[in-house]
């Protein structure tokens, strides 16, 4: 059975997740330095080994309505740019998925923007939601 392996984390009680293959690392506690002028969603940028990142939070992208505390760093690899960091409130399971299993988004999810969600998993108690990383990125 083909399965997705997903990095979840928790936006206020939403359950997400990202693919874990696009991953590069997880980190907490790096000192973010703010960019003037930048976009209400990014935090601002953080050197990683020498290496320029972009801070952005992922709440506010995606039109979270409750007030959360991020603080983990999900590092994400780009393809011939460099990397992205989404600050999220804290990290939950790493989980394979059976891509059978994955649905259709509903018409409506209540506080949370629904377009950059790709798909969502049914947990026995909740509901996973896989966000679409290009649309993210696109922003």
């Amino acid at each position: 059975m083909d399965t997705i392996t997903f990095v979840t984390f928790y936006l206020g009680n939403f359950l997400c997740g990202i693919p874990a293959d696009i991953i590069m690392e997880i980190n907490k506690d790096t000192e973010i330095t703010p960019v003037p002028l930048a976009d209400e969603f990014i935090l601002g940028i953080m050197n990683l080994r020498g290496q320029i990142v972009t801070v952005m939070d992922l709440a506010k992208m995606v039109g979270l309505k409750e007030n959360i505390k991020p603080t983990v760093n999900l590092i994400l690899k780009t393809e011939g740019e460099a990397p992205v960091s989404f600050v999220v409130e804290r990290i939950g399971d790493i989980m394979e998925v059976p891509v059978d299993k994955i649905e259709k988004t509903p018409e409506k999810i209540e506080g949370i923007s629904k377009e950059y969600v790709k798909n969502i998993y049914q947990l026995p108690d909740k509901i996973l939601l896989i966000f679409d990383v290009d649309k993210l990125l696109r922003l």
